[in-house]
């Protein structure tokens, strides 16, 4: 991953894990109004809905100015209080 990357990435790695928070999408394009945010292919969907590992998908591509882009996988579980967020 790109450096440029490395302060979005630690952001993100906060709200991975058990009783992490959500991330608050307003205050992230705060954070980093350098970045473009695209919406994966299924942003917003559940996926398992109604079973065991149910979850909403937020999966986003971020670029930079310069054309660097990131794979940011972010999954909302709602069987249990657990995110899962990471850069790629």
């Amino acid at each position: 991953m790109k450096r440029v990357f490395k302060d979005f990435a630690t952001y993100i790695r906060l709200h991975d894990g058990h009783g992490k928070p959500r991330i608050d999408w307003q205050n992230m394009y705060k954070l980093f109004p350098n970045f473009e945010f695209i919406a994966g292919r299924d942003f917003g969907q559940y996926q398992n809905f109604g079973q065991a590992f149910e979850h909403k998908n937020y999966d986003m591509t971020v670029r930079d100015g310069s054309g660097n882009e990131c794979q940011m996988i972010y999954r909302v579980y709602f069987d249990s209080n657990e995110n899962l967020a990471y850069c790629q």
